[in-house]
């Protein structure tokens, strides 16, 4: 019962907004602008990623990192400072309001800071000046290899999927926009990039701000469940692969060849055997 609730809310509220089921965004032609969030666990891999991009993505116009001070000199830097949260409150929404949030800031800074991460990369098309509508956001662990185009004929976003499946992740979804599900058993969200839009990012707030009645990054963190702050509870790619795929058919899945892999040493290999992109982790790096 409490699942149908949620489904006829999120039917609900698109029906009292006037959209079709098949809605019809205003996409542009513009030049995609990269956003890449990164701290220092990342800073031997960052200029791979960037070089990778200028290479591989001739739709990019801006590539740009983002982070508490400048980590490279191959592209623009935007000070997090400049985004309307930071950790610490961050991590106050995390807890609930709950006054031990410093605690929790020292007790585990690495996640906190994955959090984090996820709420950078959602504001980022509202916080940086003269950004395009087009957004890549990349993980700065990640290098592409061959050529990759983002945008379709239509200008609707190419969706590259995944395997990953977090069942913690929906059910945060649920809460965080109710009736938002799964849509594909076979795909997940999260590939390590992904675009997008300014118009399917706006309606996106739209939707969780009008329901919770506070910002969107305080709505998700006190989405996420309490068991989960100091493991994955949420998925900004997951929230955003399922959202836009509910709600237009102006968007496509294409399938890249990827891999994760633990060092640097084969990159030349994985080009010529035809790799999209690989990622490597730092949490998993030899």
């Amino acid at each position: 019962m409490q699942r149908f609730i949620h489904v006829f809310i999120f039917i609900f509220f698109h029906l009292i907004q006037g959209s079709l089921p098949a809605q019809q965004y205003s996409f542009t032609d513009e030049a995609i602008d990269v956003v890449i969030p990164c701290t220092a666990k990342d800073l031997e891999i960052l200029n791979f990623c960037i070089a990778g991009l200028k290479a591989n993505c001739a739709q990019i116009r801006r590539i740009i990192v983002v982070s508490s001070h400048p980590l490279t000199d191959q592209a623009e830097w935007f000070d997090e400072a400049n985004f309307p949260f930071n950790k610490a409150e961050i991590a106050f929404h995390l807890l609930k309001g709950d006054t031990n949030a410093s605690q929790y800031y020292l007790q585990d800074p690495a996640r906190l800071g994955w959090y984090y991460q996820q709420m950078l990369k959602y504001y980022a098309a509202f916080v940086i000046p003269d950004i395009s509508s087009n957004i890549l956001i990349l993980d700065s662990d990640t290098i592409f290899l061959n050529p990759v185009e983002f945008l379709s004929a239509d200008f609707g976003g190419l969706y590259n999927p995944g395997t990953e499946y977090h069942k913690t992740y929906f059910e945060h979804a649920d809460r965080f926009l109710p009736g938002l599900r799964r849509l594909y058993p076979e795909h997940s969200g999260i590939s390590h990039h992904m675009l997008f839009q300014a118009p399917v990012l706006q309606e996106l707030f739209t939707a969780v701000e009008n329901y919770h009645k506070m910002p969107l990054w305080q709505a998700f963190c006190r989405c996420v469940s309490a068991d989960y702050t100091l493991a994955s509870g949420a998925s900004e790619f997951e929230i955003y692969f399922n959202f836009v795929f509910s709600r237009t058919n102006q968007v496509k899945l294409r399938h890249l060849k990827w891999k994760n892999v633990s060092n640097l040493k084969h990159l030349s290999q994985y080009k010529a055997q035809g790799y999209h992109y690989v990622s490597c982790h730092a949490w998993s790096r030899i």
